[in-house]
């Protein structure tokens, strides 16, 4: 369309974009607040059971212990938005039983990015038709969608308010006023977004700060330190009336685990995009933080602009922006050494991972999703290359913006059918289809508490998240919740809970729920039951009606067995051993046992290979039926090793019982303090020859 016209159907479409965005990458459904069927999966269930358990279980202004139980959470360490979650916790008596925030919030954040997108770009477009274009394009970054799994995370439009505050507000009395605002609802909403406001804002106070301190002006620091510190106090305060002081730790482990490879803006790691042959699977951190594919239209939009701002002089007379633009220079660079962090990798080639010093690796872990970081970098793109090619002579900018349009749109065709099937569940209002019978509320009421055993959400999140649904909505308490950051004193209790029960000590008015079929404690064996299919221990007095008594698996010989969270495996490492990991379990101290239950007594030599590395180089005895059978020097790395049980070892009962013993290595003479003696084991197989 010529772009010096506007007709009336581009007032609608101007109007209408974001809603077309909306249903182009979602399912409408979500929108009915009383559907909540479609959250009880993945990271939206811990969102909305924050947020649920918040409004049945409030212990405080922004805390609740219905979640974790006895430490609790506060709202923001569950994800659930702060920012929604106080205002309607005011209003709830007057909500529905069941109420969600999250699918119109992703309506909300769509709606509030495109139009701060068109405010940003139509100041400097030439026209309507370029500055409608410009604003789809800026709404049209895959790793918007991408985030869906974090609905806070969608809250793009905090990024790009905080470069329309660098670029378009002008005096400092506005832009302070302005930054406050933006920096206390990052505070509300996710400090992942906050951290990359700060870095635009800290670039805008550099543009201040810079002249004054070249011209020794020690007056105008000491006013500009005192505004900056002044604007500080929003974010601080917000987090804090959020409860992110209530006692978790600011940190995580897992920096470089989430990082951004260098060919992230062109490597989509998914198939659904328009040229497969770009794209190579990342693992999986790198695949989903890391995640920053800009698109094959902003590709060709980024890459027309540089090229026009070479060739073109009305195109370089953009040089204004630019210079404005100088002080993001050194805050973009700290966010892209952080997103790339310290594994240095291209496609699926590691270039070099650096090793760090403890104390820096524990201050990076508190941004361990660092991939994302380079959101804030990918936006400053995008614009800065519109305002190029506004600059250019008309046909050409036609030309340029149609092609980068259309190219967006046909490469994000795949991608979108993905993500809008991500939502699809929302046409099924079912809550529960694991956790089905009506018995679970009657078992719930009846009890003071639900136990999770082992406490690991992970083990089967589905199955955690629905019966927690149950327990929340009957306001009875659980024991444990995934958390965005641990509390160490509840982790704790969690523990010493779980060793409780491993020993036999169960409390006679908890209902235990085995997130893994887990073999029974000692003694309480006829007191355990399945409901829909789910191992339980019912609180004494309640077994009626439950007749229904699982039989325990035997331990699988010839067959890898990989320990992760979500494991059968995992149930093996029991006394003396830590809760199973992502990959790996840990042992407690210097000394673990494992107890197999063999189909039958051996009737050969059997061999047992482990995977497995200590926390300090050690030395690691190996015994099987308390016969030493090997002994190893291990590293920190990871490695394979291999024993070999002889017949009469492995015959003397249908229980094999392999020990392990780590104890300071020989050869270097070394002592080592008792809490580095420990080993961890990722894998195992148990052989017959």
């Amino acid at each position: 369309m010529p772009d010096n016209t506007s007709a009336p159907y581009h007032t609608v479409l101007k109007f209408t974009a974001p809603i077309l965005l909306f249903l182009l990458f979602f399912t409408p459904d979500i929108l009915d607040p009383t559907n909540v069927g479609w959250l009880m999966r993945g990271d939206w269930a811990q969102h909305f059971l924050g947020w649920h358990a918040y409004r049945n279980g409030a212990d405080g202004f922004n805390h609740q212990n219905l979640l974790g139980y006895p430490t609790g959470q506060s709202v923001i360490y569950t994800d659930s938005n702060p920012f929604l979650a106080f205002p309607f916790k005011l209003i709830s008596p007057l909500l529905p039983d069941y109420f969600q925030y999250i699918g119109p919030w992703f309506l909300l954040c769509i709606c509030l990015h495109y139009f701060i997108a068109y405010r940003l770009v139509s100041r400097h477009a030439p026209g309507p038709w370029s500055a409608l274009a410009g604003a789809v394009l800026l709404t049209l970054l895959p790793t918007l969608y991408g985030r869906i799994g974090h609905d806070t995370l969608v809250a793009h439009w905090l990024i790009l308010g905080a470069i329309y505050i660098f670029f378009e507000v002008e005096g400092e009395k506005r832009k302070w006023i302005a930054y406050s605002v933006l920096l206390a609802l990052c505070g509300f909403i996710h400090p992942y977004i906050l951290v990359m406001v700060l870095a635009i804002w800290g670039a805008d106070w550099l543009r201040v700060l810079g002249p004054q301190w070249q011209a020794k002006d020690v007056k105008g620091l000491g006013v500009s330190g005192l505004k900056m510190a002044a604007t500080l106090l929003a974010p601080i305060i917000a987090l804090a009336i959020s409860g992110a002081f209530s006692g978790s730790s600011a940190k995580s482990g897992g920096f470089g685990l989430y990082s951004m490879g260098l060919d992230a803006p062109f490597n989509p790691s998914n198939k659904a995009f328009m040229l497969p042959f770009l794209s190579v699977q990342q693992d999986e951190g790198q695949a989903f933080e890391g995640f920053q594919y800009l698109g094959l239209g902003l590709l060709f939009l980024i890459g027309a602009a540089i090229w026009l701002y070479c060739k073109s002089e009305d195109s370089r007379t953009v040089k204004e922006i630019l210079i404005k633009a100088k002080p993001l220079k050194w805050p973009m660079i700290a966010l892209l050494v952080l997103a790339i962090s310290n594994k240095i990798q291209i496609y699926d080639i590691l270039i070099l991972k650096l090793p760090l010093p403890d104390f820096l690796e524990d201050l990076f872990n508190i941004v361990r999703a660092s991939g994302r970081l380079f959101w804030p970098i990918a936006y400053l793109m995008v614009f800065l290359a519109l305002l190029t090619l506004y600059r250019s002579r008309p046909k050409t900018m036609t030309i340029v913006l149609s092609a980068a349009v259309v190219l967006q749109f046909m490469d994000l065709a795949g991608f979108a059918t993905q993500i809008k099937g991500l939502t699809a569940r929302a046409s099924d209002r079912t809550v529960f289809t694991i956790a089905k019978s009506p018995e679970w509320d009657k078992l719930i009421k009846d009890s003071d508490l639900v136990s999770f055993q082992a406490p690991s959400v992970h083990s089967n999140q589905p199955l955690f998240y629905e019966v927690t649904m149950h327990a929340v909505s009957n306001k009875v308490p659980v024991n444990t919740m995934y958390a965005a950051r641990d509390n160490l004193k509840q982790s704790a209790l969690e523990y010493e809970e779980y060793k409780r029960y491993q020993s036999g000590q169960l409390n006679p008015r908890h209902l235990y729920v085995m997130l893994n079929k887990c073999p029974t404690p000692k003694g309480a064996e006829h007191r355990l039951r399945a409901l829909d299919g789910i191992w339980i221990i019912p609180p004494i007095g309640l077994e009626t009606g439950l007749k229904t008594i699982p039989q325990v698996p035997q331990f699988e010989i010839n067959k890898p067995h990989p320990i992760t969270w979500d494991s059968p495996a995992a149930c093996l490492f029991g006394q003396g051993w830590r809760l199973p990991e992502r990959v790996g379990v840990w042992t407690e101290g210097a000394r673990a046992e494992v107890n197999l239950a063999l189909p039958s007594p051996a009737l050969s030599v059997m061999t047992l290979d482990i995977n497995a590395r200590a926390m300090k180089a050690a030395q690691v005895d190996i015994y099987a039926n308390g016969v030493p059978v090997g002994r190893f020097e291990m590293s920190k790395k990871d490695a394979d090793y291999s024993v070999t049980i002889p017949q009469a070892v492995a015959a003397q009962s249908q229980t094999l019982n392999i020990r392990f013993v780590v104890t300071p290595p020989k050869v270097l003479q070394k002592d080592l303090k008792p809490e580095h003696l420990r080993l961890k084991i990722s894998s195992f197989t148990l052989k017959t020859t």
